[in-house]
């Protein structure tokens, strides 16, 4: 059976944004359990530009992408629920930067009517990290302390959001004039601007959870500053991988560090955190209660335009790239 082809944006080898060209490439073909989607527009990540630059391994297919928004164009044997037409958010392993993707059923989460379907491309790896991290592992509860780290990212923006409904007291970390702002103005109780001051030297009490994009360099000083039996998650390795952790120091409060990739964890983990995504999160998207924060659009065919904007310094909150206008 063949589907056609399609348009993708393929990586060739290692190296700056120039390197990933639109290719036409086979129309993949739903498997058991799949749907195939038709990609109105996916958001970027952390993950395909360390892809593109040699740090991770490529897909095997050579096309990135871990998150999209689209319809369902078909569905292969053994999926309920779907059906074609039927708006959807996906979150997916990789393939995204094309005009389809076939993904797990349960890797699709349904958009609701009233939020934009090309805002919703920049929701899955976000919504379900912050997710996943301050609920599940984090065990966030109301009235308690939370810091978060890169709060002006993609990540961070929809967390500090999610913390205050939770009921959280919220302080995030940003650098320069325009990202505090906006941090302040996505409900931060506190900013702190780590580009004109010492984060951990100035927090004046500590926090119950805290989540960290920067990884090893990171952990001492962020356990130095945890409450007694306090949760410190870490989300990313921005900084890099290594560090030092004294466990005795851990052990005195009787804290918890833990970590997690959704690209790691098997697809029975990662549909609960989609399906919880879909009723807890797109919801609220939908009815304005929260936002996701896109810092630009581009176009398809300007997919290096979008991974250089992805990696500038005063970059906020998420890139999209519109595939098709006609969904």
């Amino acid at each position: 059976m063949s589907t056609g082809t399609m348009r993708a944006a393929v990586l060739t080898r290692a190296g700056g944004p120039d390197v990933l060209t639109l290719d036409r490439v086979l129309t993949p073909i739903p498997a058991a359990g799949e749907v195939l989607v038709r990609v109105c527009a996916f958001g970027l990540n952390n993950a395909e530009v360390l892809q593109r630059r040699g740090a991770m391994p490529p897909p095997d297919s050579g096309i990135p992408g871990l998150e999209c928004s689209g319809v369902v164009a078909a569905t292969g044997p053994g999926v309920t629920g779907w059906k074609p037409g039927d708006r959807v958010a996906a979150l997916a392993r990789c393939g995204t930067y094309a005009e389809y993707v076939a993904v797990p059923g349960g890797a699709c989460m349904r958009v609701p009517d009233g939020l934009d379907l090309a805002v919703a491309a920049a929701a899955p790896e976000a919504a379900a990290t912050a997710w996943w991290n301050l609920v599940c592992r984090g065990r966030i509860r109301a009235g308690e302390r939370v810091l978060i780290h890169g709060a002006a990212g993609g990540v961070g923006s929809l967390a500090v959001q999610l913390a205050r409904r939770l009921g959280a007291y919220v302080v995030g970390t940003a650098r320069g004039d325009q990202k505090t702002a906006l941090c302040a103005g996505l409900g931060c109780h506190e900013v702190i601007d780590y580009g004109s001051v010492d984060v951990f030297d100035t927090v004046s009490e500590n926090f119950d959870v805290i989540l960290d994009n920067q990884g090893g360099p990171a952990i001492a000083a962020n356990v130095s500053v945890l409450a007694p039996f306090g949760r410190l998650i870490i989300v990313g390795v921005q900084a890099g991988g290594p560090g030092r952790l004294d466990a005795a120091v851990l052990m005195a409060r009787a804290a918890e560090v833990s970590s997690s990739s959704l690209g790691r964890l098997d697809d029975v983990v990662r549909e609960q955190i989609c399906r919880e995504v879909e009723q807890q999160v797109l919801p609220r998207l939908a009815d304005g209660a929260i936002r996701v924060v896109v810092d630009r659009r581009f176009a398809f065919e300007d997919i290096v335009g979008a991974h250089e904007r992805f990696s500038a310094p005063d970059r906020v909150g998420k890139v999209l790239v519109t595939v098709t206008d006609d969904i």
